[in-house]
């Protein structure tokens, strides 16, 4: 066969299976069908209530996001009798069938842009029910799996940005089933996917396409000569494996997102479907394993369908079905705070113990957009020795080196690591993705398997009928790695088996991609802050509580709407806008709530005084700083123990005062004689704030152009170089705006923030304010540029109305500071990195995740830029850079439009990191004291630490004991010691509180703990049993 005969006969073969795969109805007629449709889903159990009306083939049944239930009849020919009978339906969208008494069976789908051939329009019935009448109800949505179809780049002009979509009924039929023909259109597939591996021409690759050839001869366009055709392919498919092929593990899986092109009610539904096929898939193929991940997909459907969940439960108990992750949901990484990623595996883990009395042990999370340094530590002490991902290989720039490894977190902790050499968490068992993985696997030679997580994600779906039948096939088949079921658990079981041969990486894994998302949906990041911050604040509070009296429920409400908003395409800000309008009534919900809670507390923790008001700092470390007085504060002073406390009247009628609150402290101030006004005065000049400390200079468009430390006689900012220049850049990555932030944008300034009336400023005893109206673009920003009385740190309190489309704005703080790496606050610590771009990993971090600082040192002095709410960083050179806004218009055309607000503050400081008050400054911030007005007393915590760099992270309610627990954790990366002042026996513990470990006992109210760089311990509070010494 020469090549151009060759080319003839794949073409045919090509041809072939595209003729074969277009039905597998032997006989079909269109079933009776009627819908009721709804704006939003209905229970199964609600039907009743709804009105249903006649609907055929081609009609459109709904728009975007409604709901229908279809009503399906048919009467079923006699003749059938004996046949394989089948449902086709395809109703444009995703659809769920239901048993008689309302439990999901199957779950249909009308594609997905990921794989245009992914349907699921047939389902073969369990019995032959011909000659009788049937009937069938059908949940179906309007949406395709992955929500609607939206332009991935829309214009600006474009009329309808949110998205089109018409429900139309397209298949609604009955019919027999041609199993042997569906079989054969399966073994063709797989022998040209083959093929697609093998070169251009060779003798196995002839063989294949000889064969189809002869298998299209015997059908001869006859669906009744299926059989004779696979008879033709049989020996090809039956050519075993190369002795040195790798074994896959083949995991079934659908990767769900909690939320994304979708509103989260939708995900309810997108589970059941799910899991629904799965079981299904189950009963089909006895040795198939199926996995899921998140603990709060599994408490949906216990919730909204339960007896699915019982049956879900029942497959977990075989083996056969394997609980993925033990978090909560899979969260983002690089945003998540420290606290909240120990609850999503506290809740997480708990609740798989508590209902399916099982322990997960792999951290799963394969789509975030990179992974924090201090993951590992908290994996492994939440009882996560094994990590499961694959997205570095989305890397923009470098390929990472490795697929089987052990990484080495910020403390040293280590997590066997497995990224799917298949590049994928959605792949398809196909041979065209097994051999390249076979080949791209680096540590092939060490290893002798590796793992493939196959079916539909992101909206959910997993394997259908096709991905196991091509599996069965991959089993033991020439040119393929030999594909077996398997749990995801006992792969890593076997890959820890070659633990010491494996390679290590340390440090971060910097995700080379989607930068933007540590800016995206700004006000979503400054309520994950927040809320991060007050419920611990509250915990802590509530903690000085009987127990008896402690919130826990509610608290853990609260916690569980700040997990699911963490998830890693809401929180990043690459979700549509349904799911930031619900999820912008939950942050409002959690505030409202955690308010009450804190009122409840302090009406039993305190005692009612007119003349009072009381402060609490939740923090470990001393906050000296500005408080806003209440409102009905009236102009009174304060005093504290009989001395005079500054306060200020200021220009708005609001009132501050400067106060300093002990760690986990009470302050209790007076009212005393009267506030003093500030003075008010305006110029169009340059503008001076000053103390005793530091002189800061400001140009007319608040351009920071002087910052002389008095304390080291030196200046920070270059000449000719001011800091504090709001600039707008043109945002239009290539693609995925929402996700990416390319480095093109700096070759694109749009506009520089100008001034557009005079400045404002008031000079007090509290503090000086320059209040600045600026214009960038078509947005007005209103900056106070505060500078308190005993503090280096220049606050920019930042409101911008945020007007633009595709622009990005920034700010910039150059200074006279040379080193070469900067330093940036991460969960429970810091991370260094290089300042320079000597190589190409180097100069790919130009956008990098930073929670509370980042600081440039030299060994005498450095400077550092806080924040309140951000956490996208360039560090590079001599220059802190901190992004502000985007704007993008994908996949919400409306993201972060309208009111912004931002705290920023630059602290230059004497020493470097380690020995400044950055930290101090950065935590205070973000955690100001909790101010009750009308209050008096002192509270009692359990438990206090002397200052060191040892913190309180957290002090809560155990989960199922009748004792508190506190969190410490070691922030200075050194080994270090703290005192503990506490009544209480501490027994040292995990973060799932769920041992009992090495006890302490206070000798004379004191422990004394020793830690090593990094390290994060919790501890059980108990108090002392009668006949225990209390020394």
């Amino acid at each position: 066969m020469n090549n151009k005969e060759y080319q003839i006969c794949r073409e045919r073969a090509e041809r072939f299976l595209d003729r074969v795969s277009r039905n597998f109805m032997d006989a079909e007629f269109p079933l009776q069908a009627e819908v009721a449709c709804s704006k939003q889903p209905v229970p199964f159990q609600q039907l009743d209530g709804l009105k249903f009306q006649p609907v055929s083939e081609g009609d459109v049944w709904g728009d975007a996001w409604e709901s229908g239930y279809f009503r399906f009849r048919a009467a079923v020919p006699q003749e059938w009798q004996g046949k394989i009978i089948a449902l086709r339906l395809n109703l444009g969208g995703e659809a769920l069938l239901f048993d008689k008494s309302g439990v999901p069976v199957y779950g249909f789908s009308a594609g997905s842009t990921l794989s245009p051939d992914f349907r699921k329009e047939y389902y073969r019935l369990p019995d032959c029910p011909a000659g009788r009448q049937i009937e069938f109800m059908v949940e179906a949505a309007g949406n395709i799996i992955l929500g609607l179809d939206e332009d991935g780049d829309p214009e600006l002009t474009q009329s309808n940005p949110f998205g089109n979509f018409k429900a139309v009924a397209n298949l609604m039929r009955i019919g027999c089933f041609n199993l042997e023909r569906w079989q054969l259109a399966l073994d063709l597939e797989i022998l040209l996917d083959l093929l697609k591996t093998l070169p251009q021409r060779s003798r196995h690759g002839d063989l294949i396409v000889c064969a189809i050839n002869r298998a299209a001869d015997r059908y001869a366009e006859k669906p009744a000569n299926a059989a004779l055709a696979r008879a033709e392919l049989a020996e090809e498919l039956a050519r075993p494996a190369c002795s040195s092929a790798m074994t896959v593990t083949g995991v079934g899986h659908a990767h769900i997102d909690t939320g994304y092109l979708w509103p989260v009610r939708e995900t309810i539904r997108k589970c059941a479907r799910t899991f629904a096929n799965q079981l299904d898939l189950m009963e089909k193929y006895p040795d198939y394993v199926f996995g899921a991940s998140s603990a709060l997909h599994y408490d949906f459907v216990r919730q909204r369908y339960p007896e699915l969940y019982q049956k879900v439960k029942n497959a977990v108990k075989s083996g056969r079905w394997e609980i993925l992750g033990g978090m909560w949901v899979e969260p983002d990484i690089n945003i998540t705070g420290g606290e909240s990623l120990i609850r999503q595996f506290l809740y997480g883990k708990n609740f798989f113990r508590d209902e399916f009395g099982i322990e997960v042990k792999n951290l799963w999370i394969p789509d975030v957009f990179g992974y924090s340094a201090t993951l590992p530590q908290i994996a492994r002490k939440a009882g996560c020795p094994f990590f499961v991902s694959q997205k570095m290989s989305w890397n923009q720039t470098n390929t990472f080196p490795y697929h089987a490894f052990l990484w080495q977190g910020l403390d040293g902790s280590e997590l066997l690591t497995h990224f799917l050499p298949e590049n994928s968490y959605i792949a398809f068992a196909r041979p065209s993705e097994l051999v390249p993985a076979q080949t791209r696997c680096n540590e092939n030679t060490v290893i002798g398997e590796f793992m493939s997580c196959f079916g539909i994600g992101d909206g959910g779906g997993g394997p259908k009928d096709e991905y196991i039948e091509r599996a069965l096939r991959l089993q033991n088949l020439e040119g393929s790695p030999k594909f077996r079921f398997g749990r995801a658990d006992r792969f890593l079981e076997r890959l820890e088996l070659h633990r010491e041969e494996l390679p290590r990486w340390s440090g971060e894994l910097y995700f080379e991609n989607h930068r933007g998302t540590l800016t995206s949906q700004a006000r979503s990041k400054r309520n994950n802050r927040q809320l991060e911050e007050m419920i611990s604040a509250t915990e802590i509070l509530c903690s000085a509580l009987p127990m008896t009296q402690y919130p826990r429920q509610e608290l853990e409400r609260i916690w569980k709407i700040l997990l699911l908003n963490q998830f890693h395409d809401i929180l990043p800000g690459s979700s549509i806008q349904a799911v930031y309008e619900k999820s912008a009534q939950e942050y409002e919900d959690a505030y409202a709530s955690l308010q009450k809670i804190q009122k409840d507390a302090v009406s039993k923790l305190f005692v009612y005084d007119e003349n009072t008001l009381a402060c609490v700092n939740t923090l470990s470390v001393p906050y000296q700083g500005i408080i806003e007085l209440p409102c009905s504060w009236e102009g009174d002073g304060l005093s504290q123990n009989g001395i005079s406390v500054p306060v200020q009247k200021e220009y708005n009628g609001c009132f501050s005062a400067a106060v300093t609150i002990p760690p986990l402290g009470t302050a209790v101030f007076r009212r005393h004689k009267k506030a003093l006004p500030v003075q008010v005065e305006s110029t169009t000049g340059n503008i001076v704030l000053e103390n005793d400390y530091i002189r800061y200079i400001l140009d007319a468009n608040a351009h920071l152009i002087s910052a002389f430390d008095k304390e080291l006689q030196r200046e920070f900012i270059p000449a000719d170089e001011p800091a504090n220049v709001l600039s707008l850049y043109v945002d239009r990555p290539s693609y995925y705006e929402a996700w990416n932030l390319d480095e093109a944008y700096r070759n694109c300034l749009y506009d520089q923030a100008h001034a557009v009336e005079p400045c404002r400023i008031q000079r007090g005893v509290v503090r000086d304010i320059a209040e600045f109206k600026l214009k960038a673009g078509d947005s007005e920003i209103r900056q106070r540029v505060i500078l308190g009385k005993t503090s280096k740190r220049l606050d920019f309190e930042t409101e911008i109305d945020w007007q633009e489309a595709r622009k990005h704005l920034r700010t910039a703080f150059p200074v006279t500071v040379y080193t070469n790496e900067s330093t940036s606050d991460i969960q429970f610590g810091y991370i260094k990195r290089p300042t320079h771009t000597n190589t190409s990993w180097d100069s790919a971090r130009f956008e990098v995740p930073v929670h509370k600082y980042a600081d440039l040192s030299e060994q005498e002095y450095g400077a550092a830029l806080l924040n309140d709410c951000k956490y996208g960083y360039r560090l590079l050179g001599n220059i802190l850079d901190l992004a502000l806004l985007r704007a993008p218009k994908f996949p919400d055309w409306e993201a972060d439009q309208g009111q912004q607000t931002v705290t920023y503050s630059f602290l230059p400081h004497t020493g470097n990191i380690l020995n400044s008050d950055v930290r101090r400054e950065a935590v205070c911030l973000n955690r100001t004291p909790l101010c009750f007005d009308k209050r008096n007393g002192r509270l009692e915590f359990p438990l206090l630490s002397a200052m060191s760099s040892v913190e309180v992270s957290a002090v809560k309610l155990a989960e199922k004991e009748a004792c508190f627990v506190v969190r410490l954790s070691e922030t200075a990366g050194r080994h270090s010691s703290t005192t503990v002042k506490t009544s209480y026996k501490m027994t040292e513990t995990t973060l799932l509180e769920w041992e009992n470990n090495k006890e302490y006992i206070p000798e004379n109210g004191i422990v004394h703990l020793s830690f090593k760089p990094f390290e994060l311990r919790t501890f059980k509070l108990h108090l002392l049993a009668e006949g225990e010494m209390y020394r």
